[in-house]
């Protein structure tokens, strides 16, 4: 057996209690071709970087799973044809690189996935690191006055060699 990941865009415009059918119909599908789903992560409405079916944003669905080549092909088929998937992209991995579940999808879809407590995690830090260090201040003089003792000796040397 081999291992799969499974990026998919679903319809932005779909709300919380949808878009839960609309994942769970995907897993049931994979089930229903072989394939065994082993870990999902939802990353949430994003921009796009273009313009799909006249959509601006997305929700991104990453799905792990296993199942036989034939399960994969039967499975991009019943992607394309389901109208509230906007685009996804099937690659094969290696068993080391498959995640595991952390959570369940009600937890993700309501907003509390760790993924997002990480991101506000670390942007508080580089705020306290920034505002925080007095070395900073120090550090920047320090360079000014390098800066201006380098255009000075770089003056007092073009005078010497003019005539």
């Amino acid at each position: 057996m081999n291992y799969y990941e499974t990026l998919y865009i679903v319809h932005p415009s779909l709300e919380a209690g949808r878009l839960k059918d609309i994942i769970m119909g995907v897993e049931e599908s994979l089930k229903k071709m072989g394939g065994a789903p082993l870990a999902l992560e939802l990353w949430g409405k994003r921009r796009l970087a273009y313009f799909i079916d006249k959509q601006k944003y997305g929700t991104y669905v990453l799905l792990h799973y296993n199942g036989e080549g034939k399960c994969t092909g039967e499975f991009a088929v019943e992607l394309e044809h389901n109208p509230n998937i906007l685009a996804y992209l099937t690659t094969c991995i290696e068993k080391e690189n498959v995640m595991e579940q952390s959570e369940d999808l009600d937890t993700q879809i309501a907003g509390k996935s760790r993924e997002a407590e990480r991101r506000e995690s670390r942007s508080s830090v580089t705020e306290t690191k920034v505002s925080d260090s007095p070395e900073a201040s120090v550090k920047e003089s320090d360079t000014k006055e390098a800066a201006e003792n380098e255009s000075d000796e770089g003056k007092s040397a073009d005078d010497e060699t003019a005539p």
